[in-house]
């Protein structure tokens, strides 16, 4: 009890994080169950990566023109990291939907290509001397270790999350159809490739969002984990959806929860929670490879 005493008298300092937290999983809970039936997961995973160049892209673009960062008011809204972030994300899933005119070149060497690109850069720039002293701030953003989440980033997030719900909202059947089935699809004339752009544009529009508010790594893991954790239980749709949200919000207070408790990383530690709701679907598995 002394240890949630204690979190509990911090809750000034952990009430945004944790409301990022919660607001990011319920979402990317929600698209996660498109991106793993459509089996597009490594192409969560560029998405993030590549949100994650566009943050560390934000920062090396300010050194460049002398503006401090923590300075309040200093940063002009076009160098905000959201919009760039957004910006490389958007541009990386509409080249994920399109088909590669080589025979040779396949959408996942692409994808592939783009994760690997977007990896080395994230590198390169957090190793550049010009944002040396804020490598560590840009790292924390990227791996979800910031301790502190502004409220400009929460409205952010929340706003994003309206217009895919939204998009989703319009465009639900069609979005399931073309991740479920798109063979089918092709067949009875459904545009797919314009709803595969519609469910890839809605999907790069969140993850970037929610990479600049929690990080990188929670995000790709809150695209997955929940949604297969989900399908292994159960083939309805809807209770899919549903256990996906609560699995990932459980884990994003959870998770925030014993970090602040252990003294963990934050990102790891929600990731890890996550992966606990694995278990049941595993076992469901194992029991029916037995039989």
């Amino acid at each position: 009890m002394s240890g949630f005493s204690d979190f509990w008298a911090g809750r000034d300092l952990w009430r945004e994080p944790m409301i990022a937290g919660v607001l990011a999983g319920a979402i990317l809970g929600y698209i996660g169950v498109f991106v793993v039936l459509k089996r597009m997961v490594f192409v969560s995973a560029a998405l993030s990566e590549i949100s994650g160049v566009g943050v560390a892209f934000a920062f090396y673009v300010g050194a460049l023109l002398g503006i401090d960062p923590h300075a309040h008011g200093a940063i002009p809204v076009l160098l905000e990291p959201t919009w760039f972030s957004l910006a490389f994300a958007c541009l990386a899933a509409a080249a994920f939907s399109l088909r590669p005119g080589h025979r040779k070149l396949a959408t996942e060497t692409i994808v592939g290509l783009g994760y690997i690109i977007a990896s080395a850069l994230v590198l390169a720039i957090l190793n550049s001397p010009r944002i040396a002293q804020e490598a560590h701030a840009v790292g924390d953003i990227l791996f979800g270790n910031a301790v502190t989440v502004p409220r400009s980033q929460i409205w952010a997030l929340f706003a994003a999350s309206l217009a895919v719900v939204a998009v989703h909202a319009l465009f639900f059947k069609e979005l399931l159809f073309v991740s479920y089935d798109p063979e089918t699809a092709v067949v009875q004339g459904v545009g797919v490739f314009r709803y595969e752009l519609v469910l890839n544009l809605a999907t790069a529009v969140i993850i970037s969002v929610a990479t600049r508010a929690v990080g990188a790594l929670p995000v790709f893991a809150f695209t997955v984990i929940p949604a297969a954790a989900a399908l292994m239980i159960t083939e309805k749709m809807r209770l899919t959806i549903a256990l996906s949200v609560a699995f990932a919000i459980v884990a994003a207070a959870a998770g925030y929860y014993l970090s602040w408790i252990e003294q963990l990383p934050t990102g790891a530690t929600m990731v890890v929670t996550a992966s606990f709701f694995l278990i049941p679907g595993l076992l469901k598995i194992l029991r029916r490879s037995s039989v």
